[in-house]
């Protein structure tokens, strides 16, 4: 399921159940179920550890504001920059069908 328009703080998100997500070599692949292979980078290629982080808290009873919180806490970020960038990294792994509502 895909959301746009806003990705609700009180939406909880899930790895998809079609999606195998594991942790090779250091960092953390998914593979989804039109067979592609996700990995989670910044722009510039390296290894985005926000990212990689989001996955991580992603457990099917977080909250997507309770995961900004957690990110609020552990990284030197604003909580509009932690909302908006995790709003958009989560919807943009509901649509590779990485993560699913619910």
């Amino acid at each position: 399921m895909r959301v746009t328009d806003g990705l609700s703080l009180s939406t909880v998100v899930r790895v998809n159940s079609d999606t195998a997500v594991q942790r090779v070599g250091g960092r953390y692949m998914a593979a989804t179920p039109d067979d592609r292979l996700h990995t989670f980078e910044g722009p510039d290629g390296s290894v985005s550890e926000v990212g990689e982080r989001i996955i991580e808290l992603v457990d099917g009873e977080r909250t997507v504001g309770v995961i900004v919180d957690m990110l609020i806490e552990e990284f030197e970020v604003s909580r509009e920059v932690a909302e908006s960038d995790t709003r958009q990294f989560i919807e943009l792994l509901l649509g590779k069908q990485v993560l699913t509502v619910g």
